[in-house]
Formats: structure tokens, sequence, C-alpha cells
């Protein structure tokens, strides 16, 4: 993680991004005695009952406080925060019937490239990573903009997509920098792309199991469909700058192990079959192969997932930004879900989720997730807020981490349930308030999510340690104090399943608080 974070500043001076200090715009972020995390700030409004779970979310952007990954609750209180580093695609999954964290850990570039190259890091209940997920140049011949030292590139993988499958497995998305041949597009005829590439590789091996290129099927996706929507302009007329017509951003498996494909720039999703071939177009504005029905229609989307296939009938939800660097600002934002009928092909709406009270504009990222209770929540990528919305689209709560659009930002967010066990130790900080002759106490447990109370013992020496107190879990960092001057502390976690881990280390009492 230490790689990732000197390389995401190396990008950011590259590209000449400014610390939040620099552009006097910032969010408030809290701090603790007993850790030196610092989360940011929720603003929650709730408008109704909520979900049970957790929100996890990456925190990125030229503006954030801290580039990290972030589990709290609707009550603004942090459970668990990672070191600093550039991240995106935080959540939880399932794999081999175990609960596990899934997130890109690498470099990611911003606009007018979109993408990143790292690996997908799988990290247990402990917070133990286990598994990295890796393509290497070697492996797959990737090329990355010259700006890049290849030599620092440990993964080509993109923060796209990290979808663990029902077979256990993982679909990834890649960029490739490519020569091509533009000048049919009104390009130059040495022109230079970013190849949009997904595979489904075996996490535990990175072996290849399958792989589709965007480039490789001209043929039928051609560059000419995109050009309305992403204008040739300037780009790919050498590599630092290649057009990036396809923009890949989240692979979905069918049933049937077609792959549900969607591309920022075409406005459109795409089935893939087993063999390669483009089995059907859904286009946001013409339908592809489908006819739209009424008050249909998207642009720039993300996150195209499938929720049910049930006879010919498919029924996805989209991530519907209707902005981009093309065009913002004129489109609000909205979750789309719909249903395809495969045998008519006919695409009908079935729910749009929009707060009239608060429009949003996002120009990038975002994603929908449909929660088992029929509420959603929908995480607004560029924009810096996650939303719930309850089963009548109606909104139940909104969580806001950042000013505006587009300075701060997280790729998706999601709610969900989880477990944490940590390895690590609880933290303790203790200090002499003089003035009340008592010893103030601060603890917490990054991560942990089981304990509900706490043991504070205190002695003049480690030998003469005592109880002194016994109070409840209030947050993520709980205070206490304790009568008189007490040199040394320890706490104690105190909850079912915990054990000897949930022991902080003895620590001394600061003189002054």
């Amino acid at each position: 993680m230490q790689r990732s974070a000197y390389l995401a500043y190396s990008v950011a001076c590259l590209f000449q991004v400014l610390p939040a200090s620099a552009q006097n715009i910032s969010w408030p972020w809290q701090t603790y005695k007993s850790n030196p995390v610092e989360p940011p700030s929720l603003n929650i409004t709730k408008y109704g009952p909520t979900s049970p779970g957790y929100l996890f979310f990456d925190q990125n952007g030229r503006y954030a406080h801290n580039y990290s990954l972030f589990i709290m609750s609707d009550d603004n209180e942090l459970v668990w925060q990672s070191t600093i580093g550039d991240y995106a695609a935080f959540r939880t999954q399932t794999f081999e019937g175990k609960p596990v964290l899934t997130f890109f850990n690498g470099i990611s570039l911003p606009e007018p490239y979109g993408w990143g190259h790292g690996i997908i890091q799988i990290l247990d209940d402990s917070y133990t990573s286990i598994y990295n997920v890796s393509l290497t140049a070697a492996e797959e011949g990737f090329v990355t903009i010259p700006e890049l030292d290849p030599n620092q590139l440990v993964s080509y993988l993109d923060m796209h997509e990290s979808k663990i499958t029902a077979e256990d497995t993982i679909l990834v998305t890649a960029y490739n920098v490519t020569p091509y041949d533009l000048s049919s597009v009104g390009g130059p005829a040495d022109g230079w792309v970013a190849d949009s590439v997904f595979y489904e590789l075996d996490i535990k091996t990175n072996e290849i199991l399958f792989k589709w290129s965007a480039l490789e099927h001209v043929d039928q996706v051609p560059i000419s469909d995109v050009v309305q929507f992403y204008p040739v302009a300037d780009y790919g007329k050498n590599q630092s700058l290649p057009y990036g017509y396809f923009h890949i951003n989240s692979i979905e498996k069918f049933k049937d192990g077609s792959y549900l494909v969607s591309s920022r720039y075409f406005c459109s999703v795409f089935k893939i079959a087993k063999d390669g071939n483009v089995e059907w177009t859904l286009q946001g504005e013409s339908g592809g192969d489908f006819e739209l029905g009424e008050n249909l229609w998207w642009a720039y989307q993300h996150d195209a997932r499938i929720h049910s296939e049930v006879g010919d009938d498919v029924q996805i939800s989209i991530f519907d930004n209707g902005n981009s660097d093309v065009i913002s600002g004129v489109n609000q934002t909205k979750g789309i879900f719909m249903t395809l009928n495969i045998a008519t092909k006919k695409a009908t709406l079935d729910q749009v989720l929009t707060d009239p009270r608060d429009p949003v504009y996002s120009n990038s990222q975002g994603n929908v997730q449909k929660l088992d209770d029929g509420h959603v929540v929908m995480g607004y990528g560029s924009t810096p807020k996650i939303r719930e919305y309850s089963q009548d689209g109606s909104i139940a709560m909104q969580a806001q981490f950042g000013p505006g659009e587009g300075y701060i930002f997280s790729y998706r967010a999601f709610r969900l349930p989880w477990v944490g066990r940590p390895k690590t130790a609880p933290d303790a900080f203790a200090c002499i308030d003089a003035a009340t002759n008592q010893t103030m106490v601060y603890m917490s447990w990054l991560g942990a999510t089981e304990h509900k109370s706490w043991k504070v013992f205190a002695g003049a020496s480690n030998s003469t340690l005592a109880l002194a107190a016994q109070v409840e879990k209030t947050g993520f960092e709980t205070v206490t104090s304790i009568p008189g001057r007490s040199s040394v502390i320890r706490v104690e976690a105190q909850g079912p399943g915990i054990a000897a881990s949930g022991v902080s280390p003895v620590i001394f009492s600061q003189d002054t608080c």
C-alpha cells in the first residue's frame, strides 16, 4: 500500500493536481486521541428508516483530505480506515463461502483518461491481505502512457471492476494503449487508442479464463458509432493522449455464462457471448437492438447490474450519469431499473430514482446497489454523496462527505453487513487532568465490530494494574475518567468471541491533557 501512495503522489504531481489547502476547498474530518486515523465527518440527513449495515466508500480526488478506504455507520462513527493509498471500488463480497473485502489498489489517472493500473486486493475479516489479483505487462503486453514508468507498475488491472462471481472467479478490467488508424473517424492514421479489455480470472492463480477486447471487435462495435457521444477532437494524436473511445466501466455475468458490459462513451450496454461475439446492444438514445419504452433514456452510464432473469425477461439497473467530460450540468443523474424482453427486444422502464429537492449532475463514476429489503443505495461518484432510497422511491437518507462536484469523490459506495475481527490490538491514550485530579482515558479498536464495552485497568506500575472502570462503548472512540492520577493504563474490549486480541498494550499517562 505504501508503494501505491507514492505512485499516487507522483501522478498528482505529473498532472498538476493541487492539494486542498492550496485551493482553499475543504471538508471537515474527525480526529481522535487514541488513533491517528482521520475519517471525513459525514453530513447525514435521515428522512425515514434505513437498512442495516455499514457504509463502504473510498475517498479520492484532488481535494480529499486523505486517500483512504472507509467503513462508517449511519451515526457518523468510524469502524475502519485503511492506510493512505489510491483505491477504488471498496466493498464486501463472498469468496469460498466467507466474507471478504475487495478493492482496487494502484494509481488512477484523472480525466481525460479516467482509468488506472494496479491490483485487486482481497482482505479477510481480520483485514489481512489474502490475495492480490494482478496481470502484468509481461503476461499481456500492456502499454501505458509514456509519462508513467512501466517499471513501477506491478499490475495493469483497472479500478472499474472487481466482481467475484458465483463460481469464485473474478471479473476485472484493463486499459491498453494501442496504435490504431483513426482516419475513418476524423483522427490520425497513425493514431492511438486506449483499448478496453475485460477478463475473468482465477483469484488464486491469476489464470485467464476469458478475455475480451473492444478493439478486436470493431466490426461489431464500430468506433464510428461513438463519435457523436465522444468526439475524437485532439485525442489519439500521440501515445500521451490516446482516444479512450469505449471506456469500459462494469462487467456482470448472466446465468448462461455470457457477460453484460457497460461502455460509458457508447452510452450502451452489450451482451457478450461466451465465444466473444456481441449478442445484442442496448443504447441509451437509439435503443440499439431494442425499442426503448416511454421515458427511458440515459447517457454516459456506469454500473450496469443484472437483478433477475425470468424466461425472456431480464431486469437490469444502471447508474445514469447523464453527464461526462463532453456534456455536463444538463441532465440530472438518475438510478434506472428497466426490464428487457429478449424475445421482443423491448426495454421497459421500471423505476427512476432521483431526489427532486437536490438534483445531482455527476460527471463520472457512481453505482446503484439494490438491497435485500428493496431499498436502493446510490453512490454518486464525482459528487460526494451517498443516498439510500426506500422501496417506493422516496429518499430515506443522504450522507455527504465533500463539497460540490468533482472535488472529492468515491468511485462507488455501498451499504453492506460486516463483522470485523482485527488481529491488531486496541489503542489507548491517557492523560492527567490536574484541574479535576482525574485520569482521562481514550480507547478505540480499529476495524472491530463485536465489542460492546471496555474495562479500564489502572495503577502506579504494570505490576499494580487493577480494574478501575467498566464503561459501555460509545462510538469509535470511547472516553472515560478515573479518579486520581494513574501512571499506567491498559484497556480490554469486552464482547462475544473476543479473546486476547482485545487487550491493549500497557501505556503511560501523559502529564497533561
